[in-house]
């Protein structure tokens, strides 16, 4: 999360998505558009570059 912007690395904590968060993809969108996730039974819409950066190892 540390190549993340503040502002959306902020976002993201106040929605529980830590490091070691476990999220599962739900719907992606074509084109690189938006990727529904799910964290703790709550579905969050998040960019295609936000995602690859929280699931990069």
């Amino acid at each position: 999360m540390d190549h993340l912007e503040k502002r959306i690395s902020r976002q993201l904590h106040r929605l529980g998505i830590e490091p070691g968060t476990v999220l599962t993809v739900v719907r992606r969108y074509p084109f690189h558009g938006p990727v529904i996730i799910e964290v703790d039974g709550q579905r969050i819409g998040v960019r295609d570059a936000v995602l690859q950066t929280l699931t990069r190892r």
